[in-house]
């Protein structure tokens, strides 16, 4: 089996042991036979006959505070006295007590209470005493059960010093071999560190060339948006200039068919005339086959008669012509109408088209604005970077000085490996 493996079991069981070390005085209570102050001397008796290794009884009162307790040998020298066996078979256990027993806390250290118990009188190695929680009864201790954890102690210290020299032995030995190791990696270090500086100079050159080009491209933006304001507000006045142009020619389109609509009504007033020329001529007419009828004294009449017929005549000719006319301009009215209402729709479509290019230039005026706030955090970023970039060179510096600095400290502790390596063999051999 090799020296690691027998290192490991050894070390393997010692840890498992330390796990049982006694510390405290409740990790060496004795578990006897327990009597209260009213029970006699036979019962004693009885429990030390029936028990060779028995060597203390406790008396406990009902409440769990200890009363004292019976040493045997004390009760067997008292009990072969002359008439002592007479006298306290029958009599209570309290008076079987030699002295108060002494009584310690649980959770006393067993080596503070050692420690006490060595620094009393030589008496006091000898009795036994009471292990307490509050004042009230645990169990019962002895010398022989400290000696006994005192002990156990000594060994695991010892096996615990032993431990730390071997692991110390291997830790240096680990240290002896990695040394040259750490020398390798001190001036790889150094160099990487080197290198890292050299880059990190170029890394802030190229900072600052961008941060001069993020500040141009900041400034466009920046001018980006203040013409994309100045755009929206232009767009809104010529939207409101639309607006405007579209109620003035709504009012024209209801004036001309407002002007349309009386057309129409001269139309119907010019066929009126029409059916008056039509009646007058007929009358005329009739006038003038009466005054024919009349002859001479309706030669007058005849010639009244006939020039109503004339002017009537006339009168028909002239709402002809007038109707002719009218009905001309309604058509025009009508085709003013219709081009009016299509202006207005073409004036409702630009109206459309310049809302949308203002919500265009609204969302561009807000990215334009995002793209700002971007760039300014980017140029903080930058900022940030070359700071970051500046301590990096300056740890790079550190970096430096410190790997020769402990190239120096390296060699010294090789150097003292060494010698220590050198005595151990001596005193090995």
């Amino acid at each position: 089996m090799s020296k690691e493996i027998l290192y490991s079991n050894k070390y393997a069981q010692f840890d498992k042991i330390l796990k049982f070390i006694p510390r405290k005085m409740a990790d060496i209570v004795e578990v006897v036979p327990v009597l209260g102050p009213d029970d006699i001397g036979a019962t004693v008796n009885r429990l030390f006959m029936g028990d060779d290794n028995l060597t203390m009884i406790a008396v406990i009162r009902g409440n769990g505070q200890p009363v004292g307790i019976i040493d045997r040998q004390f009760f067997f020298g008292v009990m072969s006295g002359r008439f002592g066996r007479a006298l306290y078979t029958s009599r209570k256990v309290e008076l079987l007590i030699r002295t108060p027993s002494r009584c310690v806390e649980h959770d006393v250290a067993i080596a503070d209470f050692t420690r006490s118990l060595l620094s009393g009188g030589a008496s006091d190695l000898y009795r036994g005493f009471f292990i307490v929680r509050d004042g009230n009864y645990v169990g019962v201790g002895s010398t022989l059960s400290l000696v006994r954890a005192v002990s156990l102690q000594t060994e695991v210290s010892a096996e615990r010093s032993e431990k730390t020299a071997d692991d110390l032995r291997q830790v240096i030995s680990a240290i002896s071999a990695s040394v040259e190791t750490v020398c390798e990696v001190s001036s790889s270090i150094r160099e990487g560190s080197i290198a890292l500086s050299g880059r990190t100079q170029r890394q802030t050159q190229d900072l600052t060339i961008t941060a001069s080009s993020m500040k141009e491209m900041n400034d466009a933006v920046q001018a980006n948006a203040t013409n994309i304001a100045s755009a929206g507000q232009l767009v809104s006045e010529v939207n409101e200039s639309a607006g405007n142009f579209r109620s003035v020619v709504g009012e024209t389109v209801r004036a001309i068919s407002g002007i349309a609509a009386r057309y129409h009504n001269m139309v119907e007033s010019l066929g009126l005339i029409e059916d008056i020329s039509l009646q007058t001529r007929l009358l005329s007419f009739n006038a003038a086959v009466e005054a024919a009828h009349a002859g001479a004294e309706g030669k007058g009449f005849g010639v009244v008669a006939d020039e109503i017929r004339s002017l009537a005549h006339r009168s028909a000719e002239a709402a002809k012509v007038i109707a002719e006319i009218v009905t001309e301009s309604q058509e025009t009215m009508k085709m003013g109408v219709t081009l009016a209402e299509k202006v207005e729709d073409g004036l409702e479509k630009i109206a459309q088209q310049v809302k949308s290019v203002d919500d265009f230039l609204r969302d561009i005026r807000v990215t334009t604005g995002n793209q700002a706030i971007n760039i300014e955090e980017i140029n903080k970023n930058i900022k940030s970077i070359e700071e970051i970039a500046s301590d990096n060179m300056i740890m790079t510096k550190n970096v430096n000085d410190t790997c020769l600095d402990m190239d120096e400290k390296i060699a010294s502790l090789n150097d003292f490996l060494k010698s220590y390596i050198a005595q151990e063999t001596m005193e090995a051999s």
